[in-house]
C-alpha cells in the first residue's frame, strides 16, 4: 500500500467527527494549467486553524463556491469564525522536496456561532 493513497477523515484531520474549526481567512482558488495559473476560479481556500487538533493550521479547498463565509464576516468577527465542513477530507502527498504533507478539501463550509 502507498501511503498516497490514504483518504484521510475529519477525525484524523480536526481532532474531532464534527469537522469544525477556526477559519482565519478565505480566498479564491485558481485552476492551474501547464503549472500556470488561469483566471478561472474553481474553489475557495479556507486557511484554517484545528483547536481539536493541537491547534494544527492547514488551508481546507472547499468545492462550493457560495459566499457563505466571507473574508468580511472573518474581520467583523475579530479575525477568527467557527466553521463546520461538510464532507472533510485529507489526502498525504510529497511536496517537491520529498517531505510528506497533508492537503484537505471539503464539500462546502457551514458558518458556527
Amino acid at each position: 500500500m502507498n501511503i498516497t493513497e490514504l483518504t484521510l477523515n475529519a477525525n484524523q484531520i480536526c481532532g474531532n467527527a464534527d469537522g469544525t474549526a477556526i477559519a482565519l481567512a478565505i480566498a479564491p482558488g485558481y485552476k492551474y494549467e501547464d503549472g500556470k495559473r488561469t483566471d478561472e476560479i474553481t474553489h475557495m481556500k479556507v486557511n484554517t486553524v484545528f483547536v481539536d487538533n493541537s491547534f494544527e493550521k492547514m488551508n481546507v479547498k472547499v468545492a462550493d463556491l457560495k459566499p457563505i463565509l466571507t473574508q468580511e464576516i472573518i474581520e467583523t468577527a475579530g479575525g477568527k469564525k467557527k466553521v463546520k465542513f461538510k464532507n472533510l477530507t485529507g489526502r498525504i502527498y510529497r511536496t517537491g522536496n520529498g517531505d510528506y504533507a497533508i492537503s484537505a478539501s471539503a464539500d462546502a463550509i457551514e458558518v458556527l456561532q
